[in-house]
Formats: structure tokens, sequence, C-alpha cells
């Protein structure tokens, strides 16, 4: 499944009209499926995960590099010896990542664990026929991740890892908001807490990497909000 157009989904806000109340702060990571698992997209043996997994976001994904258009668990505690730069925290802060982007004394030191990160999958094997992928790898031909929200969000940050001799982006879009905000090609195994502040009302975040990469987790404030219209019924046109 080819990832959907944040802009498409964005528009789709000035139909509905929202009254503003509260906020509530939230830090979505990506816990709770074993490694392997589609979030969102091809599923190995056919068929189609539908990105609902994590409350209050719709998950898409593109594939650019010719792998599949699947967006898949990668456990960062546990990663294969062919893609430790995407484990944390780094081995200088008794983690498994390994890369000098993520050391001590980095720009971008991975200090932290994230557990599961989120990918766009390189490789089609599923030897026990399970619907989950055997070998978890990050597609190096580029990819894009689009996290479409329920509700209009203020994000605050987002963290990726290993954005190593490549270039990655984060575009917000909403109703009469587009911005990109552009990721630092920070070294292997790096982690980037990227500033996405001051930008409200976002209804889509769509993260683009030329080359491999993770996303390990979403910051944002979720406003309480009354629907003058049927948001839900609007959402519905994007799936």
């Amino acid at each position: 499944m080819k990832a959907r157009y944040c802009m498409q989904y964005a528009m789709a806000i000035a139909l509905v009209g929202i009254t503003a109340g509260g906020a509530q702060a939230v830090t979505q990571d990506f816990a709770g499926p074993v490694a392997g698992t589609v979030i969102a997209g091809a599923l190995p043996q056919g068929g189609s995960a539908p990105g609902t997994y994590f409350p209050g976001i719709t998950v898409f994904g593109s594939n650019n590099g010719g792998g599949p258009h699947s967006v898949i668990i990668f456990d960062s505690n546990n990663p294969p010896s062919h893609d430790l730069d995407l484990g944390t925290p780094n081995q200088d802060f008794a983690g498994p990542g390994v890369g000098v982007g993520g050391e001590i004394g980095a720009p971008y030191p991975n200090d932290v664990a994230h557990n599961n990160l989120l990918i766009v999958q390189e490789n089609n094997v599923d030897a026990d026929n399970n619907d989950i992928y055997d070998d978890p790898d990050d597609e190096a031909g580029g990819s894009v991740i689009d996290f479409l929200f329920d509700s209009p969000v203020d994000p605050t940050s987002i963290t990726l890892i290993d954005i190593d001799n490549e270039t990655a982006s984060v575009a917000l879009d909403g109703d009469t908001l587009n911005v990109v905000v552009n990721a630092a090609d920070a070294g292997d195994n790096s982690k980037q807490d990227i500033d996405l502040s001051g930008n409200g009302g976002v209804a889509c975040i769509r993260v683009t990497f030329s080359s491999s990469g993770a996303v390990a987790q979403l910051v944002y404030g979720v406003t309480t909000a009354t629907e003058n219209a049927s948001w839900g019924d609007i959402k519905q046109l994007f799936r």
C-alpha cells in the first residue's frame, strides 16, 4: 500500500468544525507488538494491516527502495547483527547500539532505551508463514511513514534513530499549515529529538527517509474537542 498524502487528509479539517477544550500531553511509543509485526501495509502472506494498532493514530507507509510497503516493529533492545546501528541505547550507555554517532560526546548521543521502533521493511522473508517478518530490516532505498491523527494535535517532538549519510525530513500538515523540519545527518546509531513545537492544529506528520532510519517516538498535545460535524466520517475517506 502506498502512503496516503498528508495534505489531502489535513485539508479535511476545514470540513469539520472543532471547538477547543483542554489539552492532554501524549508520549506515543510503539510498545506491545513483537519484532516483525506489521503495523500498517502489506502482510507477507497477503492482505494488509490497517495501521490502527496505536490509539488515536492511523499509520501508513511507502517503500521507495523496491521492498514491501510495510511499516513494522523493530526491537531496538535486540537488534540483529546486520542492524546494530538501530540498537538503543548505544554501547557507550550499556546498550546494544553500535555507531560513532550515538557514542558519548557525539552531538546526538543515543543514551536512552527506546525499545520498539517503527521502520519500513526491506525484505519479504516470512519462512514460517505467520505473517510476521522474520528479519526486520530498515529499507536502505528510502521510505515514508505517515501518522494521521484522529483529531488535530500540537506536536512537541519526534525522535529518529540512525540518520547517517542521508537526509530525513518531517512534514507537518494541517488546515492552514505546511511546515517541513529537516533532520541532521547525525551519524551511525545517532538519536535525534527533533523540535516540532510552535505548530498547532496538525492533522498529519510525514517522515521521509532518503535511506534507512527509524522512528522511536512522538510527543504531542491533544486538545479535547467537540466536533460540530463528523470528523470520523471525514477520516474514513482517507482509509
